[in-house]
């Protein structure tokens, strides 16, 4: 709505008559009343009632990205394999690009964000642990481990984590594994997935 009097915060002269005083003083009553109409329902209830906030004004569209690796990616033994997502479910943050640096989730707002990251992969006969990170700028933030016993060959490995972000800070996977085979990754959006999103109430 319209205020009827801009907002000020000017203090009443100590010479001011009585009558102006008093004026000032409705006036700013009013100026309260009808910036506080915003938010209240009934200034004469007691105790006041809040108006109901309409959610899709408040949330908004969330920033958040949903990719995934769309390829079997291979994952060699005695490296680090930082895996690409060449394919997006969503994207409304301008996180991520399928051609240039297609392994990362990029910060365009300064925040705290949630990322996830859930990997089928698949190894060979040999045992061997293999480790699955989470990284930011390149350092690890998030890990965890997961033992391949040579007969179980598809094995899925997850991490979550939640992370303060700066403007052009980057997010990636990673996977370890020292089997002494080349191991893949599955293609598929259910099953290779990396997330992020933007908490509620930050900037």
């Amino acid at each position: 709505m319209a205020h009827t009097n801009a907002w000020s915060n000017v203090v009443p002269a100590g010479s001011d008559a009585l009558n102006t005083a008093d004026d000032q003083i409705r006036r700013l009553r009013l100026d309260i009343q009808e910036r506080g109409d915003e938010i209240v329902d009934d200034w004469t209830a007691d105790p006041v009632v809040p108006k109901q906030l309409d959610v899709g004004i408040v949330i908004g569209t969330p920033d958040l990205a949903v990719v995934y690796t769309g390829a079997a990616f291979s994952i060699p033994s005695g490296a680090t394999t930082v895996i690409d997502f060449v394919q997006e479910t969503l994207d409304t943050g301008s996180f991520h690009d399928n051609s240039s640096n297609p392994s990362r989730l990029t910060i365009a707002i300064a925040a705290y964000y949630r990322i996830t990251a859930s990997l089928k992969v698949t190894s060979q006969s040999s045992a061997a642990v293999g480790a699955m990170n989470l990284t930011k700028n390149g350092a690890a933030i998030a890990s965890t481990n997961i033992y391949f016993d040579g007969t179980r060959l598809t094995n899925t490995m997850f991490a979550t984590y939640i992370s303060l972000a700066a403007v052009d800070d980057y997010y990636e996977v990673n996977i370890v594994q020292s089997s002494g085979d080349a191991w893949a990754t599955a293609t598929t959006a259910p099953q290779a997935y990396f997330m992020i999103e933007r908490i509620a109430g930050t900037i």
